[in-house]
């Protein structure tokens, strides 16, 4: 039972593997008020629900309701009892991720809490890795619900028969480890490796030598349905660029991926395009987990079986794709795929990729090299209408994607002054500053309609010339503005003056300054209200009124 102990304890502190504890340090370390709390928060950080806690325990053998003082928080007060062997031991077959850093001491053998040192690895570069090292329960097992139809039992595995009609029985029946299920007045069967229609079968025939109203057909006088209770837990071996290189154990219904997320995931020096399942001594499965990643596609994801080793061989040909694609990372390559291959994998270009080329940096082999030549050469690839072409990938390539050049700045002219709005506007080849004036609104009351200022920027400024000013003659036209054919648009009745001055063609970044009449003001008024004869608002003829 001290192995038992021992494990669990690991479980809870992978600090206290490194070194097999006494008794005395086992007893002590139970004894820690914080060994409950760290239960708690381990629970907690797994992300799953009580009722999926509840369904693990059961499928492992345990009573449903074991963990149920630990699902809660505390609410304060006294500190209870720590977990006894059994809680620890369903601990270890919920199959939760360790904690950070519990440590046990070794000169105390007690748990302590190292705070925050070892938190959440990096993300990885590398396409696809980090996937397997979350700490979600995508991978886990569902332990609800019916059995596939392909599952075949084995020992370990529980069985409920029930026995309707006639009689009424339920017998709960544990496969035993030679693959046999003993029934009441029945006798053995053998189950082993036989999924649940193939021994319904088999009982067919055996339950209806004791019970006559058994039978196939609408005769029956007496039904009978035999389901799976408990799954039974297979101890796999994971090995390779993992996390955790191990021996584990995990439910007859786990698969690879489950295996991969037990293990801590996988390395960035992993293949995940090559991962091996050996069973018997010979590889039965190899796995492209680009199918999955890129696709969602779990056919190649097979359930394991005990003995089953998971090897994840070191990686071989890899690329970088960089720049404009919407999954910039490092991708796995095989021997018949292509740029075009790489380039889907990245999720394609982004909108503003450049589509006239892509560049492949490569590093030469050794026997290309010489004194001459650098050990790395750009390769101009280019694309026909956006299409890319089947080049080929060697071992460290990076492909860039370049992005369009940044749009260049927008041709401005500014206005202030006696307008409207004043602000900048766009300019366009032709403009005039009449077309200036009605963007801004037109003139305010007050504005001097005898000339502008245009400050003009020169056409050489190598020099470092500085901008000119010149003024341009304005008039009365002006304040009406004008359709495309150059008439004047305003009420009828109206006289329009039939010429006006010239008009003044801008230049890009001209800065257009709309004077003020000197002196001018607007008529100043006041108001008389209360026991006068004439109330009302006064317009003041001169300053000194």
């Amino acid at each position: 039972m001290k192995a038992v102990l021992f494990v669990a304890l690991a479980a809870l502190s992978p600090g206290l593997a490194a070194q097999q504890p006494t008794a005395a340090q086992v007893q002590q370390a139970l004894q820690q008020p914080g060994v409950s709390d760290q239960v708690r928060s381990r629970i907690a950080q797994s992300g799953l629900t009580p009722d999926q806690i509840r369904a693990r325990l059961t499928a492992s053998g345990y009573p449903s309701t074991m963990l149920d003082a630990y699902l809660t928080p505390t609410t304060g007060g006294a500190v209870g009892a720590g977990p006894t062997e059994a809680e620890l031991a369903a601990i270890q077959a919920l199959g939760l991720p360790p904690m950070a850093q519990e440590l046990l001491t070794p000169d105390t053998g007690l748990i302590r809490l190292a705070g925050a040192g070892g938190g959440a690895a990096a993300p990885s570069e590398v396409f696809g890795v980090d996937v397997f090292r979350r700490s979600t329960t995508q991978f886990m097992p569902l332990l609800s619900g019916p059995v596939p139809p392909d599952y075949r039992l084995g020992p370990g595995d529980n069985l409920v028969l029930i026995l309707t009609g006639d009689v009424e029985l339920t017998y709960s029946l544990p496969i035993t480890r030679e693959g046999f299920i003993l029934i009441p007045q029945v006798g053995q069967v053998h189950v082993a490796n036989l999924t649940l229609d193939q021994l319904r079968d088999v009982l067919y025939t055996r339950l209806g030598r004791v019970y006559s109203g058994v039978k196939r057909g609408s005769g029956a006088t007496t039904q009978f349905d035999v389901t799976v209770a408990n799954v039974r837990a297979n101890q796999i071996y994971v090995v390779g660029e993992v996390g955790q290189p191990g021996a584990y154990q995990i439910s007859s219904l786990g698969t690879v991926f489950t295996a991969l997320y037990a293990a801590g995931g996988v390395t960035d020096l992993a293949r995940l395009r090559g991962v091996e399942v050996q069973r018997g001594g010979r590889t039965i499965a190899i796995l492209d987990l680009y199918d999955y990643l890129l696709r969602g596609d779990t056919r190649s994801d097979i359930r394991l079986e005990t003995g089953d080793v998971i090897f994840v061989p070191l990686r071989e040909a890899r690329v970088r794709v960089t720049g404009a694609v919407v999954r910039p990372a490092v991708y796995e390559t095989r021997p018949n795929e292509t740029l075009y291959d790489i380039v889907k994998a990245a999720g394609g270009f982004r909108p503003e990729a450049a589509l006239e080329r892509v560049k492949v940096d490569r590093i030469l082999p050794g026997d290309a090299r010489s004194t001459q030549t650098t050990a790395r050469v750009t390769i101009d690839v280019p694309l026909a209408n956006g299409l890319v072409p089947p080049f080929r990938l060697e071992d460290g390539d990076v492909v860039r994607v370049d992005a369009l050049a940044e749009a260049a700045d927008q041709y401005t002219v500014a206005v202030t002054g006696m307008v409207q709005q004043p602000g900048n506007y766009p300019w366009h080849p032709g403009m005039t500053l009449r077309e200036l004036m009605t963007l801004a609104r037109g003139p305010r009351i007050g504005v001097d309609l005898r000339e502008a200022e245009i400050a003009r920027l020169p056409a050489d400024r190598s020099k470092g010339q500085l901008a000119t000013t010149l003024r341009v003659p304005l008039d009365s036209t002006y304040l009406f503005e004008r359709d495309s054919a150059g008439q004047f648009i305003g009420p009828p009745g109206i006289e329009f003056p039939a010429h006006g001055t010239p008009e003044v063609t801008l230049a890009a970044y001209d800065n257009v300054l709309i004077f003020k009449q000197p002196d001018f003001e607007l008529q100043r008024m006041v108001t008389i209200t209360g026991e006068v004869m004439f109330p009302g608002t006064y317009a003041l003829r001169s300053k000194d009124e």
